[in-house]
């Protein structure tokens, strides 16, 4: 069975959120920055974050109206390629 081009544009957003977080400093950013950063509409980028927090990847915290999404221990070996969740694309192997 083949995916859409949605669910595997899903996909992919999910990771690239994944991995920005793990290059961010203390593993956090706000959707503000994400939403910028990855050039995605808020919306989609809500969503996403939702969905990454129902499945224990991120963390989502809210302070004086600005939203802050932190990576989990499971999220960051997601991100990494070490650990596999339905719905997030595998990241690509490194090459040496």
């Amino acid at each position: 069975m083949t995916k859409s081009l949605a669910t595997l544009t899903a996909e992919l957003r999910r990771l690239r959120v994944l991995q920005t977080l793990h290059n961010s400093a203390e593993y956090t950013a706000d959707l503000e920055m994400l939403c910028d950063y990855l050039v995605v509409s808020m919306l989609l980028l809500i969503e996403d974050a939702g969905w990454l927090e129902e499945h224990g990847l991120v963390e989502l915290d809210q302070i004086d109206g600005v939203t802050s999404v932190r990576l989990t221990r499971l999220g960051k070996d997601v991100a990494m390629g070490r650990e596999r969740i339905l719905g997030v694309r595998r990241p690509e192997p490194q090459l040496s």
